[in-house]
C-alpha cells in the first residue's frame, strides 16, 4: 500500500484530498497543529461515510523542525497544503515566514526520505500579481511591486522557494505546484473557509453589487487535480493553474437568487460612484482598483497533462450558501 503524507489535514482542500486518497486505497499520514484537530478530521470523515482505518496523524508546526522527518518516513508521495490564510494587510511574519519555512521543512524532509513526488498547494496569487489581465501556467507575481498583500507574497515566495530547492538538489524527487483561483464549495468540517467567507458571506452584507469579476473553481475539482498531479509522472516540473470560469458578481448573485437566497444585493452600483465612495472608504479601495476589469485564464497544463476539465462551479456556490445558512452564518 502506497503512503501519502498530507500536511494541514484539517484544512478546507486537504479534507477533500484525504477523502479521495482513502477511497483510492492509499495509506495517508496527515499533520495537524493541535490534538483537538484530530477528532475534527475523524468526525468529519465519519459524517461523510469515509473509513479512516488507513489514516495516521501527527502534530507538526510549520516553524519547528521536530517531527517532520519521522512523519515523511517511508512515504511515496507528499502533498504540502499547510499554510496560513489571512487576508488583508496583516503582519508579514504571520504569513510569509510560516508559509516559506513550512514548505522548506516539508520538502527537505521529503528529499531526506526519498519521497518520489512532492505536490505543493500554491495559488493563483503566485501568478496574477503583475500588470496583465490574461494569465497562464507560466505567469508569475512580480515581487518587486511593494503594494502586494502579505498573503500574495507568502504564496509566491513559498512556491519560488520550492523550485529553487528542487533545482539545486541532487535528489531525484519530482515536484509540481497547484495554483487554484478562488475555491468555492462547502467545507467537510463545517468550519467556514476563507474563500467562502470573502465571497459568499460578504455578498450577503453588501448593499450593492460592484462591477467586478472573479475567477472561481469548485473544491472537489481542486482536490481531484492534486491527486491527478501526484499520480502522473508527466506533472514533473509543472505548474497547474486551476479555474472553472471567470464570473461577474452580478451573475454570481443571480445564481444565488435563483436558488432562493433573496438577501443578496440586486442593485449594481455605477463604477464612478463606487470609485468616489472608495476615496473615503479604505475597505473599498481594493475593490475599486479592479472594477470594470475581466481577467482571462488559460488552464493549459491542467487540461493537456492531467486531462482535468472541471464541472460547473454553480452548484458549489449554492451548496456553500446552504452550508452557511445551516450553520447560522447567513440569514435569508
Amino acid at each position: 500500500m502506497k503512503r501519502v503524507f498530507v500536511s494541514g489535514g484539517s484544512g478546507y482542500i486537504a479534507m477533500y484530498c484525504i477523502k479521495i486518497l482513502l477511497n483510492k486505497g492509499y495509506q495517508v499520514i496527515t499533520s495537524v497543529r493541535k490534538q483537538e484537530k484530530i477528532n475534527l478530521v475523524k468526525d468529519s470523515l465519519s459524517k461523510n461515510s469515509i473509513n479512516y482505518d488507513n489514516l495516521e496523524f501527527c502534530i507538526l508546526d510549520l516553524l519547528e523542525d521536530d517531527g517532520w522527518d519521522d512523519a515523511l518516513k517511508n512515504c511515496d508521495f507528499a502533498i504540502h497544503m499547510a499554510s496560513p490564510v489571512i487576508p488583508g494587510d496583516v503582519d508579514y511574519d504571520m504569513l510569509v515566514k510560516p508559509a516559506f519555512e513550512g514548505m522548506k521543512r516539508c520538502l527537505n524532509s521529503a528529499i531526506k526520505n526519498d519521497v518520489k513526488k512532492f505536490v505543493l498547494t500554491s495559488s493563483f496569487a503566485a501568478i496574477y500579481g503583475n500588470s496583465k489581465t490574461e494569465y497562464d501556467d507560466n505567469d508569475w507575481t512580480d515581487l518587486s511591486d511593494k503594494t502586494h498583500m502579505p498573503y500574495v507574497i507568502s504564496k509566491t515566495k513559498a512556491e519560488k522557494g520550492m523550485w529553487d530547492i528542487i533545482e539545486n538538489s541532487k535528489s531525484e524527487i519530482d515536484a509540481c505546484a497547484i495554483n487554484p483561483v478562488l475555491v468555492l464549495g462547502p467545507s467537510m468540517t463545517g468550519i467556514l473557509s476563507m474563500s467562502n467567507r470573502l465571497t459568499i458571506k460578504k455578498l450577503f452584507k453588501l448593499p450593492f453589487i460592484p462591477n467586478l469579476s472573479v475567477s472561481v473553481v469548485g473544491v472537489n475539482d481542486v482536490a481531484d487535480a492534486h491527486i491527478m498531479a501526484m499520480e502522473t509522472t508527466n506533472s514533473k516540473g509543472k505548474r497547474f493553474l486551476l479555474s472553472e470560469k471567470t464570473i461577474n458578481l452580478v451573475e454570481l448573485c443571480k445564481i444565488l437568487r435563483n436558488s432562493g437566497f433573496n438577501k443578496v444585493p440586486s442593485f449594481k452600483i455605477p463604477n464612478l460612484i463606487l470609485k468616489f465612495i472608495a476615496f473615503f472608504t479604505p475597505s473599498l479601495k481594493m475593490i475599486a482598483k479592479r472594477i470594470g476589469t475581466h481577467e482571462k485564464l488559460h488552464t493549459i497544463n491542467a487540461n493537456e497533462i492531467l486531462n482535468w476539465y472541471p464541472k460547473s462551479v454553480d452548484k458549489e456556490i449554492v451548496d456553500s450558501a446552504k452550508q452557511l445558512y445551516s450553520e447560522g452564518l447567513l440569514k435569508n
